[in-house]
């Protein structure tokens, strides 16, 4: 899905966003810029327990750290599990599918919300900080 060189840099994005470059940040910072789609806590404490030992209360604090400071975005479910995907150039706002049976998350081709964005930026002036457009069902295998 990604090629290596469309990938943002973790300890270029932790700098660029004020925050300290931590052994753990990076580390899951990482394992975001490379996922091929959304993941939950749980997955990232599967993925960063292979290569570094982090509890789930640091995983919590540092993926809200890096949401608060737009470095990645949350994804919630109808189901309470929220997934989280990198909020670069590299991967701009899109759709998702959220399969109810198996819980997985897919990601959709992008939307052209440029005509959007130029509406609400007109004689309206709000400011859009967040767009969320999910789809849920059941995907293709849970379907059969």
């Amino acid at each position: 899905m990604k090629e290596d060189n469309l990938h943002c840099d973790a300890q270029r994005s932790l700098r660029q966003a004020g925050l300290s470059r931590t052994p753990q940040r990076v580390t899951v910072l990482d394992i975001l810029i490379h996922a091929e789609r959304p993941v939950t806590v749980s997955d990232l404490m599967k993925r960063v327990n292979g290569n570094l030992n982090i509890n789930k209360v640091t995983v919590y604090r540092i993926v809200s750290t890096l949401k608060q400071k737009g470095i990645i975005r949350e994804i919630p479910t109808n189901d309470g599990i929220n997934y989280y995907e990198m909020a670069c150039v590299h991967n701009p706002v899109h759709p998702h599918f959220y399969c109810r049976s198996c819980k997985t998350m897919h990601c959709l081709e992008p939307l052209p919300v440029s005509n959007v964005l130029d509406w609400f930026a007109g004689p309206h002036n709000y400011t859009i900080e967040e767009i969320n457009i999910g789809l849920s069902g059941l995907c293709e295998k849970c379907q059969k």
